[in-house]
């Protein structure tokens, strides 16, 4: 399913497009022209903010920015992506997710210092675990290496929502994961019967809606990589709305 979530991104889509009016070009075929300009098109508006911005505003402003609580027992933040390579220095090993995520917890957490810090997921193929990395970083930015708890092989958002569910259930919890990934792990705690306090970071759109300037009709490679976050949390939703809907045990 993850390789057919790929398939459906934007950018292999507008390659697949462009490559077929390119074999059409090569073969004189009708419609090439106007399939070339199709794809350009498409290519230009999927590279564009007001393009991009526009889809992942009903994901990123569904929940708001995170207000101090009167009191939490608990802030989990969901794991995101690493490189464990030697030549990297230590917070260089998280990328911008994972490490937003990482600083918007550890600034709560000082907020409420006798909280517990749950950090969790798992990567394929890294030769560090995602959490011990995590763990370390929490670690260097004044976390108390008591107040952090880990949670490891767990590949992707559902899973890491069944896990942490039933150890968070009747406390105070904040959840704290990207603006646009938060509405899917919002949903798949609510799911399995845990009541959390959304902590959206790392945004993507940085202007308000109605801002327009002629620059941003320009390509600039940050929208297309809005439009992908995007493109790629609608999908997740879908398939998520499909797994609630076919399990016949519903919790």
């Amino acid at each position: 399913m993850d390789v057919l979530k790929t398939l459906l991104l934007p950018l292999p889509i507008l390659m697949l497009l462009l490559a077929i009016s390119l074999w059409f070009c090569w073969r004189e075929k009708p419609g090439a022209r106007w399939l070339t300009s199709m794809s350009i098109l498409l290519l230009w508006l999927a590279s564009i903010s007001p393009v991009s911005d526009r889809l992942a505003a009903p994901l990123e402003l569904k929940h708001p920015a995170y207000r101090q609580a009167a009191a939490v027992d608990n802030i989990m933040v969901l794991g995101c992506r690493h490189q464990s390579y030697p030549h990297l220095p230590l917070s260089s090993q998280l990328e911008l997710c994972s490490l937003a995520r990482l600083q918007a917890a550890v600034a709560i957490w000082h907020q409420h210092p006798s909280s517990r810090l749950w950090l969790s997921g798992e990567i394929s193929g890294q030769q560090s675990a995602h959490t011990d990395i995590m763990r370390q970083v929490a670690v260097s930015l004044g976390v108390k290496p008591e107040q952090i708890s880990t949670l490891a092989q767990v590949y992707n958002t559902q899973q890491e929502a069944a896990a942490l569910a039933p150890l968070i259930v009747d406390q105070r919890n904040v959840l704290v994961t990207s603006a646009m990934h938060m509405p899917r792990a919002y949903a798949w705690f609510g799911y399995y019967g845990a009541q959390v306090q959304a902590a959206p970071t790392h945004f993507q759109i940085r202007y308000p809606l109605a801002q327009f300037t002629a620059s941003r009709l320009l390509p600039n490679p940050s929208a297309l990589q809005t439009l992908h976050y995007a493109w790629y949390e609608h999908l997740a939703i879908a398939q998520q709305r499909l797994a609630i809907w076919w399990d016949a045990e519903n919790p």
